[in-house]
Order: C-alpha cells, then sequence, then structure tokens
C-alpha cells in the first residue's frame, strides 16, 4: 500500500508541466519582489525588468532607492549612457510609488554645478516621505554640498547619513522622529551639536567621522544611547565628553590627543582603539590611556588594540600600578607579537572579574608595528625578552585567571596560529594557568589549498598543552576564504 502511494505521488508528479515551462517568477507577490529589491541598487533593481512581464513595471514602485557613484577622481562622459546624473533623473521621472522609506546616494563626485540636481533629488525623496535618506559624496569631490533649508525641519526622518556635507550652523533642528545619526566630513560647533540634541528628542546613535569644530560633547538626553568618534580631524579635538546616560561609546582613529572623560556613569560597552600622533608615546600615550581607563573602570565589555595596546605595554615594562576594572569581557585587536603581550597582560592584570576574552588577529606578527612609535632604542631592548619566561614570570598577578575567565576566543587567519610563536605560548599560558577555563576556541581562515600537514601540526601542538581546568574544551573552527 505504502508503495503505491509513492508511485502514485510520482506519477502525479511527473504529470506535471516540467519547471521550465512555469513561470515562477511571475507568481512572487508585490511585497516579495519589493523585499528582493531592498538589497540591490537601483541599477540591479532596473535590469530586473527583463526577468518576467509581470515585473517590468514592477520596479517603478519599489520604496528602496540605492544610487551607487563611481569613487573616483572622473566619471564617464556625460553623453554616456552610465553617467551618474543621467541615470539618477531616468530612474525618478519613471519612479510611481507614492513613498519611499530609503532613499540613498553615494560615490557621487559632486561638483557646485551639481547642486541644483541634488536639491531636486532630495525634494522628490522629502515628498515621498522618506525614513532613511543617505547622501555621501565622494571623498574626492572638490566641494561640499550645502544641505538645502527644507532639510533641517523635515519631520519623517528615521535615520540620517551624510558625508562630505554642509551645514548652515545658525539653523534650527527640527527631527522629531530621527533616531540614527551619522556625520562624515563635516564642520560643525559645539552649540550646533547642543541644537541637534535639542531637536532629536528621540535620537539614539550618533557617529561623528573626521568632523571638526566641536571641542566638549555634552548629552543630556535619556535616548541617545551610542556614541562613535571617528579621526577628528587635524584641526580640532573633542576636549570633553560628558554623557551619563550613555550606554556605548567607540573612539576610533587617529588624532584624540586631548580627549578626557568627564561622566559617563552609564557606560556598558567602551571601544578605545584609537592612537595620538605623537613621536614619543611616554609624552601623551600614558597619562591618557590611564585616565581613561580608570574612567571606565566599571564598565563590563572593554574593547582595545593597536596603539593603545602598546602604549599599556610600555607601562607594564615599567611596572606602572593598572586601574583595577569590573571588566567581564575584554575584546582585543593585536598581531600578538613581543610588543603586544605586556600589553595583554597589562589588561588581564587590570581586569579581575574577566569572564570571555576575544582576541582578534589584525595583521602578520612578523611585521613590527612598534616602528609607527619610533622608539629610542633602549626602549625596543626592553623589549627583547622570551615570551614563554616573560609570561612565566607574571604568574600570580591575574585573579581572573584562578576564578573567572571561562571562555577564550582567538580570530584570524591560519596562518597566525601556525607562526607565530608569541601567540601559541600565550595560549600555552592561558591553558595552564585558568583554572575555570571551559573553552578555548581557536577561528581561523583558511586558503583555498591549505597545506594539511602544517594545520594538523599546529592543532596537535595546541592539545598537547597541559590544561590547568579539567573542563577545558579546545575547538577549532576552521573554514576556507
Amino acid at each position: 500500500m505504502a508503495e503505491t502511494s509513492v508511485h502514485g505521488a510520482i506519477h502525479r508528479e511527473c504529470s506535471a508541466p516540467p519547471l521550465s515551462r512555469r513561470d515562477l517568477i511571475s507568481g512572487l507577490p508585490d511585497a516579495m519582489i519589493h523585499n528582493i529589491f531592498s538589497f540591490l541598487p537601483i541599477h540591479d533593481v532596473v535590469k530586473t525588468c527583463v526577468l518576467s512581464k509581470r515585473w517590468r513595471p514592477t520596479w517603478t514602485t519599489a520604496t528602496d532607492l540605492v544610487f551607487v557613484g563611481y569613487d573616483v577622481y572622473f566619471e564617464p562622459p556625460p553623453d554616456s549612457p552610465l553617467f551618474f546624473p543621467s541615470i539618477v533623473d531616468s530612474v525618478l521621472s519613471q519612479f510611481s510609488s507614492p513613498t519611499v522609506k530609503k532613499f540613498h546616494l553615494t560615490r557621487f563626485m559632486y561638483d557646485e554645478a551639481d547642486r541644483p540636481k541634488i536639491d531636486l533629488w532630495l525634494r522628490f525623496a522629502v515628498r515621498r516621505s522618506v525614513e532613511d535618506l543617505r547622501l555621501r559624496l565622494s571623498q574626492w569631490s572638490r566641494f561640499f554640498y550645502v544641505l538645502p533649508e527644507f532639510l533641517y525641519c523635515f519631520s519623517r526622518l528615521v535615520r540620517l547619513d551624510v558625508g562630505k556635507c554642509c551645514f548652515s550652523l545658525d539653523m534650527t533642528i527640527r527631527w522629531p522622529c530621527l533616531k540614527v545619526l551619522s556625520i562624515e566630513d563635516a564642520q560643525l560647533s559645539d552649540d550646533f551639536l547642543g541644537r541637534i540634541f535639542r531637536g532629536c528628542p528621540v535620537l539614539e546613535s550618533l557617529v561623528l567621522s573626521r568632523c571638526e569644530g566641536v571641542n566638549n560633547i555634552i548629552i543630556d538626553s535619556l535616548c541617545l544611547k551610542k556614541l562613535v568618534l571617528v579621526s577628528l580631524g587635524f584641526g580640532s579635538y573633542v576636549k570633553k565628553l560628558c554623557a551619563p546616560h550613555l550606554l556605548s561609546l567607540r573612539v576610533i582613529g587617529g588624532n584624540h590627543a586631548g580627549f578626557r572623560l568627564d561622566n559617563v556613569s552609564s557606560l556598558v560597552e567602551a571601544d578605545l582603539d584609537f592612537s595620538v600622533e605623537s613621536r614619543d608615546p611616554n609624552s601623551k600615550g600614558r597619562d591618557l590611556l590611564r585616565h581613561l581607563l580608570e574612567k571606565v573602570r566599571g564598565v563590563p565589555t572593554i574593547t582595545t588594540g593597536g596603539w593603545c595596546l602598546q602604549v599599556l605595554s610600555l607601562l607594564e615594562m615599567d611596572g606602572v600600578p593598572s586601574p583595577l576594572s569590573k571588566c567581564q569581557n575584554l575584546i582585543l585587536h593585536a598581531p600578538v607579537n613581543q610588543w603586544d603581550l605586556p600589553g595583554i597582560a597589562y589588561m588581564l592584570r587590570s581586569s579581575q572579574c574577566l569572564e570571555k576574552l576575544v582576541i582578534y588577529l589584525t595583521c602578520f606578527p612578523m611585521v613590527c608595528s612598534f616602528a609607527m612609535f619610533q622608539l629610542h632604542r633602549e626602549s625596543e631592548e626592553r623589549f627583547n625578552f622570551d615570551e614563554e619566561d616573560f609570561l612565566c614570570s607574571r604568574k600570580g598577578n591575574f585573579e581572573c585567571l584562578v576564578k573567572h575567565l571561562k571562555r577564550v576566543e582567538i580570530v584570524g587567519c591560519e596562518a597566525y596560529v601556525g607562526e607565530s610563536k608569541h601567540l601559541l605560548a600565550l595560549i600555552k599560558f592561558l591553558l595552564g594557568d585558568a583554572l575555570v577555563l571551559e573553552k578555548l576556541i581557536i577561528k581561523a581562515k583558511l586558503p583555498p589549498t591549505p597545506d594539511g600537514q602544517k594545520q594538523l601540526q599546529v592543532i596537535q601542538n595546541v592539545l598537547s598543552y597541559q590544561r590547568a581546568s579539567k573542563n577545558a574544551e579546545i575547538v577549532f573552527d576552521y573554514h576556507f576564504k
């Protein structure tokens, strides 16, 4: 009986028209088609009209318009069908949807003569109640686009991302629905930033990237939870940040020499992966890093690396006491070479409550990243040590290894793990001293044709290391690039 049913099912399936004869694409509902469109730039969306008769007019009713330019020193000539403004004009002239949720215009080589066109494009988006607006001009553009006045009081915006644009610093801001704001390459002021906070009562996330003119950031808002400061320019530095209700802070990039934290008592995560322009890290780096670590000592998740980690290495080699921290999750971006190990030791000694350690391997460990400091010869000589002897000399200083550290993750390329004796020494030390460790995970990207013998040797070496915790599990999560 069961066999008969199977044959019957097969017979019915065979009697159906071949898959190639059925137009399944035309049967998709509009909502699904528009969802597919939302993942594509507009020039690819337009091309879908050749897939099916049903799809030919559908792109004109899409709710997401994403225009991506060329981001090069020059664009095709105006008579070319690929000329970017012509594409935008053509698409908008055929667009029939009454609303636009997303309007993105990026990597456009802007010239002052293009301003009327961009004004018209933005008016088009505003008239259709756009919620997600991105206007990021090419970084190679010689001119900045001056944002039109009608944009400052547009009440429907939920997300706004602008780059290479000029703000009128005397304008009043009214963005009552705005939750996410990102500004790149702009001239601002403390007063204008304050008007942004007052005019955006529900703002949750703010990114300032390479923005000049901001010296003091005072945030009283209960809604703003995330702040990102990226490379704030050579002519202006943020000197003070006061944000008692902020939950997440990222300070990344360069030129943060005078940066100070005032009140950030609510932080739950802090990313301090920045650098300071200085030939001698002793002059500015020490005081700045100690100040910041003191201010984030109660933050449960801390990220650092690069310049900061190597300044901490100097503090460790000089025996400078580390401020005790309540950090439970520590994330490091480092190649783990001989100039990083002391900094890692410094952070482990400071983080007495540490439960999870994640290391992202950033560059090939044989490269001397310490060269950026141009250290004196005597400073370089202090880092001429045997990695295993150095780590063993620090035993007993890491309370987290005795009581709390349960999980270690190391993420990078297979070559890093196999060729960095400093990284292998760190893994061996952690396995041998972490008494409550439950899992050590090595996530590595393998080349298309990995060296199986070399890979196996690395695995065997790590598995042979003594484990202080009887529950410690070692996991190799290898996958191809």
